[in-house]
């Protein structure tokens, strides 16, 4: 066999091999986007129930620990919602866990364990590099309007904007007085929250409390600010604010509350 014939055949050989290698690895591709195409049968089952080896065996076998479920519930923020505090801790080890990943609200991990009063693992969540302030709803908003005053405390230690805007003006003093938490409320006017402030509805915070009928504390929030727009007026008193007639509907539908009652 001629010199050249054997670098022809041995070019084919290369060019078969290498053919049949892509064929191989794109075969894998598709195997791979087959099992991640939809989590496991009981996946959202073994969550709520915080079956914490049945979740540890699905994501050995490579399930995607930031799986949503119908509802457009990320994994982990499932766990959070169901207290399944082991499950919580197997995702979060997990090193593809995305712990910024959003729901279809906007809302974060950090979001619902600051609604919840988790402080020590909001923290733990912060130190790898959850976001404590984002643009719209902000941890803080959903640790005020349930009174998670250590909570709140913690999120204005590291960093938290306390006069933070939500889409429609809505700031945590106001999510505080609709909470009704005198301790959250006074911790946010201690870091700077503004009484006067207004949301796009014209709402102020004493208006928050006022639709919750925190009566006592919308009528202290009145009167504080009342002086704080006097003192920026340069006036030595200010007049006794009318009251101010009760909002047909206070609360914000970007951040729909009543998804977090839970029933006794």
């Amino acid at each position: 066999m001629s010199t050249e014939r054997r670098a022809m055949l041995s070019l084919h050989t290369r060019r078969s091999r290498l053919h049949a290698a892509v064929a191989t690895g794109l075969g894998a591709l598709v195997l791979c986007a087959s099992v991640h195409a939809a989590p496991p049968a009981t996946w959202w089952n073994d969550i709520v129930n915080d079956r914490v080896s049945d979740v540890r065996h699905n994501l050995a076998r490579g399930a995607d620990p930031n799986e949503v479920d119908p509802e457009g519930l990320p994994s982990l923020m499932l766990a959070i919602r169901s207290d399944s505090w082991k499950v919580y801790d197997a995702l979060l080890a997990h090193r593809r866990i995305d712990i910024e990943q959003q729901n279809k609200h906007g809302e974060t991990a950090l979001m619902y364990l600051a609604l919840l009063g988790e402080t020590e693992r909001a923290h733990d969540l912060i130190a790898r590099g959850a976001q404590v302030n984002k643009l719209g709803w902000t941890p803080l908003h959903y640790a005020a309007s349930k009174g998670q005053t250590e909570t709140a405390r913690m999120l204005l230690d590291v960093g938290a904007i306390v006069n933070a805007p939500a889409p429609d003006g809505t700031t945590p003093l106001m999510m505080a007085a609709y909470s009704g938490n005198r301790e959250t409320v006074q911790l946010l006017l201690d870091a700077g929250a503004d009484a006067t402030a207004v949301n796009l509805q014209k709402l102020t915070a004493s208006d928050w409390a006022r639709e919750r009928r925190h009566t006592q504390l919308a009528d202290e929030l009145d009167r504080l600010a009342d002086r704080t727009q006097a003192q920026r007026e340069g006036r030595l008193a200010a007049e006794p604010q009318k009251k101010r007639a009760e909002p047909a509907s206070g609360t914000s539908r970007y951040f729909d509350l009543d998804r977090f009652e839970r029933e006794d």
